[in-house]
């Protein structure tokens, strides 16, 4: 339409915003800028070759009119543009605690500042210097704009971009802003262009995102680590996601990359894509675990198989999720204790739970099973370069059917998803299903200095890759000419096209990458150089191109590639993880269907011959591993495992004569049917006043609630739900004390083990005590506990204490009928969280087992 535009445009100057104004035609996006002048500079005029002139006159300092007459031909859109500060702030905090300015060096500088001045006073300087184990932690970046732009923005953004991109970024600004209702996956753009120069159009907004995840980069990780380091401080830090930063980019400048259970899942495929950068670097992989929609519901061993599954990806160490403090401020404070964190998605791994007795014992098993996976170096099979800005952090988190049903926590980790067939990123599970390993990282982090390629492996002294995936659309140049050199030196690289990979699972939304590496990311110019490249590589002998993501398994292996931990025939339920430290390998073991699977028997070929030891992360205890053979210079070893179950094996390669051996099924010595049972009920005590005066002029006051403790009789019989005892019944959570005795008829036997199988706990963490003996913690999915030391002829006794959740109690007194469901909020609807009883307890069948053994 033909017609005249008049704006108000207020001039920049300190303390006002500043803005540019566009004007675009639909529908063919032609379209040309305006930056407005100072007020005390002459004014100009924008030009567009399709245009007539706009004119900018004043109208008083500090504001302007735009007069300019559209084009006859079509219809045009005006957009004006301006900054301001997001004004978003952290609550609760003493004073206004405004959020960082992750993107200049202004926001860094702040921060720096508050931490020199304020923060480390001399008596904390003192005490750090003490301590060579201080992190700083940085947590997911939930950072929020408001306003209609939807843009993250800094002072020196745009010439940034300039400066590195090569051009301006202010005529694409109407095809940057977008709505982002929650987190950098949920961004919907406002403007799309036509089907002509979407592919252009795509490359700015790369390239808007890379230039963010520089400046995230440069101008706050780096600075800040080093500010940390020189005050003997690490960085430990949940790198991007939240924000359209590039995921793995940021590894290399912090201590520790750090994941979390409740925004992925218990999804391997999920904890694979930040643990490239991890090994890659050779950075502590961690995990913020344990946080859930379902507070206080959910019994132990949904937590232990969140860990378990983070094992097999490499993540080493386990922080648990949630402030914990059982105190809390008088008249808003109940029993169980304080939510530090709403009681919407955070458990309490503290003395409110039952289970707390146990946790020294679970604590220690933990640290076992990550002690043996810190040793050596990890040895990855195969790199898989992916780069994403717009990470699906909300994939944990998709509990609502199709039909609006609210799928409970408990069943989509245990039976959709990963146990289910289907991983998000990475879909096509023949690698997996061979028992061979691979994670995900950009691209450019194969440029860095650090990063090398010898002996055929990428990264030797890391996880060693011996091959490159290459499957997104997208590929820097720079990366594939370095991906071209070191293929001329015997890389293995395995271009896949036609790969489908999630990119919002909310919405069901994927991507398919019809043709990998069919043009570069960014507005560069280079495709032409691009497909030259990938032309060269296609041609060398080590470079092999797929069709379908189905074959990738078949052209590996057509490539030389083999598993270092291969099944020797293909299993659906069992992940592995391998660590090599000199002559010893150690292999971590796990059967992922935990729900819905049957007990399953896998032969895992091993490089080298070595002597096979299982190691008991419960007591410490290393034992000769039975079901060993031999064959083309591998070892191979023979485990069954029942659903959920996890094992540590180590090959020491240095052993003068390993022997073979055979795999040994233990034999049922006895069934222990009837036990005298006494449970240990929890509910609401009173409460304890805390109060504190510090001498700053006020005296603080908490409340802790206390848990009053009844034993109830549960009488003598058979094993079965605390719900079914008479005297005890539905309402009751705590902790069951289950006491027998049992008789051997004859000494142990030299040369075997005993071993105690309570068939069932309910997924209650607890102990075992059989006779003097100390007492032993079990795994949740396989509670079998070593007994050979303890047991003697004769009458034995045994006790077994197991625990709940607070679920049946809370569910008693009405808890849950004030408790928010999170998700609802999600889903706009305003229920309450639904459960029902469950069942606790020792379920058995208990039974007593022997199997041979050399020592």
């Amino acid at each position: 339409m033909a017609g005249r535009c008049h704006a108000p445009i207020s001039t920049p100057r300190p303390g006002r915003p500043s803005c540019p104004a566009t004007a675009a035609r639909s529908p063919s996006s032609t379209w040309w800028p305006w930056w407005p002048p100072a007020c005390t500079r002459p004014l100009r005029r924008a030009r567009s070759s399709t245009s007539t002139p706009s004119s900018i006159y004043p109208a008083g300092c500090g504001t302007r009119r735009l007069e300019w007459t559209a084009p006859a031909d079509g219809d045009w859109r005006l957009f004006v543009f301006w900054t301001h500060g997001t004004g978003q702030t952290a609550s609760p905090s003493a004073s206004v605690n405004y959020t960082v300015n992750y993107l200049d060096r202004d926001g860094v500088e702040a921060v720096i500042d508050y931490w020199d001045s304020v923060v480390l006073t001399p008596d904390m300087r003192e005490q750090i210097s003490r301590n060579p184990r201080v992190q700083m932690y940085m947590d997911s970046l939930e950072l929020a704009t408001y306003g209609a732009g939807g843009l993250f923005w800094g002072r020196t953004l745009a010439e940034e971009f300039r400066a590195r991109r090569g051009y301006d970024i202010t005529p694409w600004l109407p095809f940057l802003t977008r709505n982002v209702p929650f987190m950098a996956v949920s961004t919907t753009y406002h403007n799309d262009a036509t089907e002509e120069h979407r592919a252009t159009v795509e490359k700015v907004r790369f390239d808007y995102v890379r230039t963010l995840t520089d400046l995230y980069i440069e101008n706050m990780l780096r600075p800040f680590a080093a500010f940390l380091h020189d005050n003997g401080i690490t960085l430990r830090a949940e790198i991007s996601y939240g924000l359209p930063f590039e995921l793995t980019r940021p590894g290399p400048e912090v201590d520790g990359i750090e994941t979390e259970s409740l925004e992925f899942g218990a999804q391997i495929d999920a904890y694979r894509l930040m643990a490239g950068a991890a090994h890659l670097f050779g950075k502590q992989y961690s995990s913020e675990t344990g946080a859930t929609t379902r507070n206080h519901m959910l019994d132990h061993r949904f937590y232990d198989q969140i860990i378990a599954t983070q094992l097999a990806a490499g993540i080493t160490r386990t922080v648990l999720h949630g402030w914990a403090s059982t105190a809390g401020a008088e008249g808003v404070t109940t029993w169980p204790g304080h939510e530090g964190m709403w009681p919407l998605f955070s458990e309490r791994f503290d003395a409110r739970q039952p289970a707390a007795e146990f946790y020294p014992l679970w604590n220690r098993a933990i640290g076992r099973y990550q002690a043996v996976l810190r040793q050596g170096r990890p040895r990855i099979d195969v790199g898989i370069l992916r780069t994403d800005h717009f990470t699906d952090n909300t994939s944990g988190l998709v509990f609502v059917a199709p039909d609006g049903r609210r799928i409970p926590d408990e069943d989509a980790y245990g039976r959709m998803w990963m146990r289910d067939r289907r991983n998000h990123w990475w879909q096509d599970l023949g690698m997996q299903d061979a028992g061979w390993t691979y994670e995900f990282f950009d691209g450019s982090l194969l440029l860095r200095e650090e990063v090398s390629f010898d002996g055929g492996l990428v990264q030797p002294d890391g996880p060693g890759y011996q091959a490159l995936i290459v499957y997104q659309e997208t590929l820097d140049p720079d990366v594939a000419a370095r991906l071209l050199e070191w293929a001329r030196n015997g890389l293995r690289l395995l271009i896949v096209n036609g790969a489908t990979e999630v990119q919002w699972l909310l919405a069901g939304r994927y991507a398919t990458h019809a043709r990998a590496a069919a043009r570069t990311p960014g507005l560069d110019g280079r495709d032409e150089e691009l497909a030259r490249t990938m032309a060269r590589l296609r041609a060398l002998p080590t470079v092999s191109e797929v069709h379908d993501p189905a074959d990738t398994l078949a052209a590996l292996r057509g490539l030389g590639v083999a598993g270092r931990a291969e099944f020797t025939t293909g299993d659906r339920s069992v992940l592995g993880h391998l660590r090599e430290d000199g002559d010893l390998l150690h292999l971590y073991l796990y059967h992922f269907l935990y729900e819905t699977g049957e007990p399953a028997t896998v032969e895992v070929a091993l490089p080298g011959i070595g002597s096979a030891y299982r190691i008991d992360a419960w007591t410490g205890g290393v034992r000769p591993h039975h079901g060993v053979r031999y064959a083309a210079g591998k070892t191979l070893v023979t485990v069954t495992l029942t659903p959920g179950e996890t094992t540590l094996l180590t090959i020491d390669r240095s052993a003068p004569e390993p022997t073979a051996s055979a795999p040994v099924a233990p034999e049922i010595l006895q069934e222990i049917p009837e036990w005298t049972v006494a449970v240990e009920s929890w509910d609401a005590g009173g409460f304890e006043v805390i109060t504190e005066d510090r001498g700053l002029g006020y005296r603080t006051r908490e409340v802790r609630p206390t848990t009053a403790v009844t034993r109830l009789d549960g009488g003598h019989g058979p094993l079965r739900p605390w719900k079914d005892i008479p005297g005890v019944g539905p309402e009751v959570s705590g902790v069951g004390e289950y006491s027998t005795t049992f008789t051997l008829a004859e000494p142990p036997v030299p040369g075997t083990r005993y071993v105690l199988d309570l068939g069932s706990t309910a997924g209650g963490l607890g102990s075992v005590r059989v006779n003097e003996g100390e007492a032993r913690g079990f795994d949740t999915s396989a509670p079998r506990v070593d007994v050979t030391s303890d047991i003697r002829a004769g009458e034995n006794m045994v006790t077994v204490r197991v625990s709940s959740s607070l679920n049946n109690r809370l569910l008693a007194r009405g808890y849950y009928d004030s408790v928010p469901d999170v998700l609802s909020r999600f889903t706009g609807r305003d229920e309450m969280q639904k459960t029902e009883v469950h069942d606790h307890g020792l379920l058995g069948p208990v039974r007593l087992l022997r199997e041979a053994t050399d020592g």
